[in-house]
């Protein structure tokens, strides 16, 4: 059996991969589940203090409090890591603190994949920046485009994701619309 990729990750990117399986509006993709096909992909970790993030978005009757439940739910699907405090200046200037710790885990880790849902602004440069290899550095929709591309996930499905979260999480419509020519192209 072939070893499972290790994949380090920070709270914004389980919430997303959370959010369209207990989203009920009709504008949520039907027929697949991005995160637990996230969780049984890849050899999932993430810092502690991730984990606590998720946890503070508990609690309310919001989209974001049923997202934060289901990771919370399956939190014994990732291996969490106690880690110390994040980046030097100047990146922590870019990067909250759960990015911090869990690029420091990707680098303690020498993970095959750090993934990240900054690629909306500069925290993506940044990120790039503190990773000791660039070649881990993975979005979200990255991630789901090549669980569709290695049949984990139906494409109609993800297309139909992706148009979801460029409509509901403001994803850069230029940036997935690249990754659907790469990976959904004929």
């Amino acid at each position: 059996m072939a070893r499972q990729a290790t994949a380090v990750v920070d709270a914004n990117v389980l919430l997303n991969l959370a959010t369209p399986v207990v989203d009920g509006r009709p504008k949520a993709p039907s027929g697949g589940d991005p995160f637990r096909a996230f969780l049984s992909t890849y050899d999932v970790h993430t810092p502690e203090y991730v984990l606590g993030e998720v946890s503070d978005a508990l609690g309310s009757d919001d989209l974001l409090s049923a997202a934060a439940e289901a990771v919370v739910k399956a939190s014994h699907h990732l291996t969490v890591h106690e880690v110390e405090s994040g980046l030097d200046e100047p990146l922590e200037d870019g990067l909250d603190e759960g990015e911090s710790r869990a690029i420091r885990l990707t680098n303690d880790l020498d993970a095959d994949l750090f993934v990240t849902d900054e690629f909306n602004n500069t925290n993506y440069l940044f990120v790039g920046i503190a990773l000791d290899d660039r070649n881990v550095q993975f979005t979200t929709p990255h991630v789901l485009c090549e669980l569709a591309e290695h049949d984990v996930l139906d494409r109609n499905y993800i297309d139909a994701a992706l148009t979801y979260y460029v409509e509901t999480k403001g994803w850069d419509e230029q940036y997935v619309e690249l990754l659907r020519r790469e990976f959904f192209a004929p």
